[in-house]
């Protein structure tokens, strides 16, 4: 949502948000002020306010009514002084992550193939027993390594170990230093 899209549109907009028709509402700064949806549990600021009141108004769309919840904030070296500034006039200290490694990409892509699991019936099993039985035995029994590999393949990251990328550009083949004098 921006904030050049019709007042009849943003009502329709919130509408399917709130009645979980899709589960994510992307929103300029301007769009967002005055939206009141219960239940966010996360906010993602492409880059930081220029002041901490704006960062606790934007970040504060979450965690309400004591619920938690938590706001990804994207910056550069060249903002980390307004970092520095709403940490200080905040009174908090930010928890400063890199950009994901593609082994924490594995992780999470793994852990999101676990939930999914979950929406299978148990009535259906019964149709995989004799497949389930085939791929362990074809790992010499090792059910563990089985398990492994349906879960690899099942996240999307099966064919290659992942190059390591740059915590800077994200590109691989690229080493981050900071040097500091």
């Amino acid at each position: 949502m921006h904030g050049d899209i019709a007042q009849n549109q943003r009502e329709v907009t919130l509408k399917r948000f709130k009645e979980h028709k899709f589960s994510v509402l992307v929103a300029t700064d301007v769009a967002a002020r005055g939206i009141d949806i219960p239940n966010v549990d996360l906010v993602i600021q492409v880059e930081p306010p220029k002041d901490a009141e704006s960062y606790i108004h934007r970040s504060g769309r979450t965690a309400r009514a004591g619920k938690t919840g938590s706001c990804i904030t994207f910056w550069t070296m060249k903002q980390k002084y307004m970092i520095d500034t709403i940490e200080r006039k905040a009174g908090f200290t930010f928890k400063k992550i890199g950009i994901p490694q593609p082994e924490d990409v594995i992780r999470a892509t793994s852990r999101n193939s676990i939930k999914q699991l979950e929406s299978v019936n148990d009535d259906v099993l019964t149709f995989f027993e004799d497949a389930a039985d085939e791929l362990i035995a074809l790992q010499d029994g090792n059910s563990k390594v089985a398990l492994q590999k349906a879960l690899a393949f099942m996240s999307g990251c099966h064919k290659e170990k992942m190059a390591a990328r740059s915590v800077l550009c994200g590109q691989e083949g690229f080493i981050t230093y900071q040097l500091n004098t």
